[in-house]
């Protein structure tokens, strides 16, 4: 048995280094709209047998709901390792394999995530970068045990060293679109190249953020 485990700060606390093109409630809208399109996607793999999502988001929780996702309220913001080891300690003892994914990428595909799910685990470990491969958009734990995560700052390397401290092997994977989380106002360009029907596209269109953006860096 497989689980994938989805973790989603509070919204209101989401994507601050937007804060100089977007309002407080526009992060908001722009966090809402990736996690729905993430957790959409996530429900229509077939070869997940588990869908979780931890957060204690009002939001996030009523979107759990709408797409079938088992709910880890996180009791106090302690930081996403943190949740993740409470979560993993919960776990039920048939899974076996389990995927931990950011709610903030929502180019991800049903064929991708399905890709990577299917294919046969030849190391316990196995680490997808982000775009500029210094950070972890996804990671694949077999057993879910097996290190103790360290999202963050250089969490590659750091996720490389956990690995060796316990003597298991890891691989980098790869799965392109999973690779774009959305941090920057640079990051915006990804949605619009690659994003046209999902919600976040839809949601940065409606509140003019691409033309904002443009406008900005023609003044800047």
């Amino acid at each position: 048995m497989n689980s994938v485990i989805v973790l989603q700060k509070p919204m209101h606390k989401s994507k601050t280094r937007l804060n100089g093109l977007l309002s407080s409630d526009q992060r908001i809208g722009l966090a809402y709209s990736m996690l729905y399109d993430v957790l959409k996607v996530l429900s229509k793999v077939p070869s997940i047998d588990e869908l979780s999502i931890v957060t204690s988001d009002p939001d996030a929780i009523q979107l759990a709901k709408k797409f079938g996702a088992k709910l880890y309220f996180e009791q106090s913001v302690a930081g996403m390792n943190q949740a993740i080891k409470t979560v993993v300690d919960s776990l039920d003892h048939r899974v076996k394999e389990l995927l931990i994914l950011p709610g903030d990428i929502p180019l991800i595909t049903v064929n991708e995530v399905d890709f990577i799910m299917k294919q046969k685990r030849r190391v316990p470990v196995t680490i997808f970068p982000c775009k500029d491969r210094t950070g972890t958009n996804g990671l694949i734990l077999s057993p879910p045990k097996v290190i103790d995560t360290a999202f963050g700052t250089n969490s590659i390397e750091k996720h490389r060293l956990n690995a060796m401290k316990v003597g298991c092997e890891y691989l980098l994977g790869t799965a392109p679109l999973l690779s774009y989380d959305i941090d920057t106002t640079m990051d915006l360009y990804y949605i619009e190249k690659f994003g046209k029907g999902t919600k976040t596209y839809d949601y940065i269109y409606s509140q003019g953020i691409i033309e904002k953006l443009k406008m900005k860096e023609v003044v800047s």
